[in-house]
């Protein structure tokens, strides 16, 4: 992030030209975009167990002349058998109506153009993957049937199949679908044509791709959990965004919006949007609120550039229905923040008093909403309304800007499958029964990246990555890394051991696994990071287990788990990338424990959640930004804390979603307790929900528990604690 003070200083000058994309115009800035927007898989992944498509039963033209949609629909078909067949994604275990694994897999798609005349429904926790030096294309037709009419209509759209009931739009019961590495175009005469409609929960993502709207409708419609490195061009918009299931936020990373005919992005229905790096230009409006919504907005890093309109319109927070009450006034949040603007006359309109605050040409901070300053202090104010700071930047400080600090996955070229290593040992992998550690440590001693197929590998011991390892997945819920139950190894919790553990300052990619430590590990931890800068943990899920106590039953298999761990993932004097991570095994003592650590590090988009105590604890940390942080309690973790602090300081929090579930027990004093700690700031949070609201409200949002001071506010816009 760049501060203030770097930008203070930096020498005006004229900011014009534009981008030259790899495809497509991007922006802006007199260069190359910083942001490499290529295929992220050169070559086809070695899973045996993903669906190709064009496969024999799945043959296709892939010419952009016969119709591929029948194929599309039957190899999409196949990988959610094969996921309702190996069970490995199953969370609920068929209750609730869920098939047994709740479908799932992978379809990986070659090279070629792929014509479309109607919807691909994309069921539970499939991911389609395209690979090759160019990324697949899908096309819809020229005037394909029924995107012309008075509803919108997607070509692909995230889908939930219950069992014996209807097939309906992803929801809050949707783990792990994506849309990976391909392009989707609307051919002329679909005026109401959607690329995506994306829903869904934890883990759902749209990644690496190119949507070329043209004179359909929206690029992507509803948003689930992750949007990274996808651009949009055209259309009348280019984001259509909701509440993500199940009101969480979405982080849309290293995008960018150009061209669209009404706005980039909308939103509706209490939104709650994380923009980092994201390029929003070319349009008569950058990001507009309809009618009577409130928005939780949040935008770093960002450039909005040549919005002829208004860069942002917001409805008035003291003029929306219901205003009366702070909850619903203080839910109208705007953070923008070391940004920057230019080729824009105005910065931002509130639509029903019709003020407007002028763009200033250069790097901009503003604020609306509540302000805590000098919170949990003798000296503590509250403001509202609109704040703005203005200073010039150059091209140069642009660019930087607008640098990304995500890691690229190793080329594909250079991935050894593990089945490979087996082989060569005289061995095999992936039974479910048989302890693979040997194997595994192996790979990963002799190689740098190390792939992992779909399947179920047991580890009995602690796997130790070298300095510069990756272990790669495809799908973090068809690809297990399991501890076989009642091993004595995790036995111990005032010993713990992780089954996967990274050394100390290493340079690693762990991306798109899942990891269970099972029931009876008293010691476990699912991981031990202690890699450094250029670091990247992402894609990764732990077991799904809601905790409970020992003496209420439950149906609910999920629920069923009595083993006790110790953590989920265990951050130790590490840092670097982090997200797209859901820890979510109830038993442990936390979700998410960072110590010892001052590497500056950015978390997008981790999810903590179910756990008894406390969700998400830091001690002795610094330097660090949580972008699009959300935990949730849960009927009987009623007494569980957010977030807990200890010795910290310089850590950010950006629009953070602090849930209570409408089921809770009872009350909750706070949601962030601080000891010790210093200049700690959030911008943006929600910590209250509708239905009773005494419980699912907290007492306060922080706490200082030295002082006894704290802000009851569960709804702000910026909390400054010095």
């Amino acid at each position: 992030m760049l501060s203030r003070r770097q930008f203070t200083g930096l020498a005006a000058g004229a900011v014009a030209g534009s981008f030259v994309s790899t495809t497509t115009p991007a922006v802006a800035t007199g260069d190359r975009d910083p942001v490499r927007f290529v295929s992220t898989y050169q070559s086809r992944p070695p899973d045996p167990g993903a669906v190709l498509l064009g496969s024999p039963g799945f043959e296709v033209h892939g010419d952009g002349i016969g119709d591929d949609t029948a194929a599309v629909r039957a190899v999409v078909d196949e990988a959610s058998r094969r996921g309702i067949a190996n069970k490995l994604g199953d969370i609920l275990g068929g209750v609730r109506d869920f098939p047994l694994g709740d479908g799932g897999g992978v379809v990986l798609v070659p090279p070629g153009t792929y014509r479309l005349t109607g919807p691909i429904d994309v069921h539970d926790s499939v991911r389609i993957i395209g690979y090759g030096a160019r990324r697949p294309r899908f096309v819809l037709a020229d005037n394909s049937p029924g995107y012309a009419g008075s509803t919108p209509r997607d070509v692909f759209s995230f889908r939930r199949r219950p069992v014996g009931g209807p097939v309906t739009y992803a929801n809050n019961d949707t783990f792990g679908s994506g849309l990976i590495n391909l392009d989707i175009t609307i051919g002329p005469g679909n005026p109401r044509a959607i690329a995506v409609r994306f829903g869904g929960a934890q883990l759902c993502v749209l990644q690496d791709l190119d949507l070329e709207v043209g004179d359909g409708w929206a690029g992507a419609d509803h948003n689930a959990n992750l949007i990274q490195r996808v651009r949009v061009t055209g259309g009348a918009v280019g984001l259509n965004a909701f509440a993500a299931s199940a009101g969480w936020q979405t982080t849309v990373l290293d995008c960018r919006f150009t061209g669209q005919r009404e706005t980039a992005i909308r939103t509706n229905n209490d939104a709650k949007l994380v923009l980092v790096r994201t390029v929003l230009a070319d349009a008569p409006r950058g990001v507009e609120c309809v009618p009577g919504q409130f928005v939780h907005l949040y935008l770093q890093n960002c450039l909005l550039d040549d919005l002829s309109d208004t860069a942002l319109l917001l409805n008035d927070s003291d003029l929306l229905p219901d205003a009366s009450n702070p909850l619903i006034r203080n839910s109208n949040q705007l953070n923008l923040v070391d940004s920057a603007v230019r080729r824009t006359g105005t910065l931002l309109t509130l639509a029903q008093s019709g003020g407007r605050t002028p763009a200033r040409e250069g790097a901009v901070d503003l604020t609306y909403g509540l302000r805590i300053e000098r919170a949990l202090s003798a000296g503590e104010t509250r403001s509202d309304g609109v704040r703005t700071f203005s200073r010039p930047c150059d091209d140069t400080t642009i660019r930087e800007m607008l640098r990304s600090d995500v890691p690229d996955l190793p080329p594909v070229s250079s991935w050894v499958s593990i089945t490979e290593v087996a082989a060569r040992m005289g061995r095999t992998v992936g039974s479910g029964t048989e302890d693979d550690l040997a194997v595994f440590q192996a790979a990963v001693d002799r190689h740098e990246t190390v792939f992992v197929p779909i399947g179920e590998y047991l580890l009995a011991g602690t796997l130790r990555l070298r300095h510069r390892t990756n272990l790669v997945g495809l799908h973090p819920r068809q690809t297990w890394l399991r501890t076989p139950d009642g091993t004595s190894y995790f036995g111990d919790p005032q010993r713990p051991a992780a089954l996967v553990e990274t050394p100390p300052g290493g340079r690693n990619i762990v991306s798109g696994l899942g990891l269970d430590t099972a029931r009876d590990t008293a010691g476990s931890v699912n991981i031990r990071w202690q890699s450094g800068r250029g670091s990247y943990l992402a894609d990764i899920t732990t077991q799904f287990v809601k905790w409970h106590p020992e003496d209420v039953a439950s149906g609910d298999p999920g629920y069923t788990y009595r083993g006790r761990h110790k953590y989920g993932v265990w951050v130790r004097g590490g840092g670097g990338v982090l997200s797209n991570i859901w820890s979510a095994n109830g038993w442990a003592d936390n979700g998410l424990l960072v110590e010892y650590s001052t590497v500056p590090t950015r978390a997008y988009e981790v999810s903590v959640e179910h756990h008894q105590h406390r969700e998400v604890v830091l001690r002795h940390v610094a330097n660090w930004e949580f972008l699009g942080l959300q935990t949730e309690d849960h009927l009987y973790g009623w007494q569980s804390q957010a977030v807990e602090l200890d010795h910290c300081h310089d850590l950010l929090f950006g629009n953070s979603v602090f849930f209570r579930v409408a089921t809770v027990l009872g009350p909750s004093p706070y949601g962030v307790g601080l000891r010790n700690s210093r200049a700690i700031t959030f911008r943006g949070n929600r910590g209250y929900r509708d239905k009773t609201p005494e419980f699912t409200q907290w007492g306060a949002s922080v706490a200082d528990l030295g002082t006894g001071r704290s802000v009851p506010e569960p709804e702000f816009t910026v909390v400054e604690i010095r």
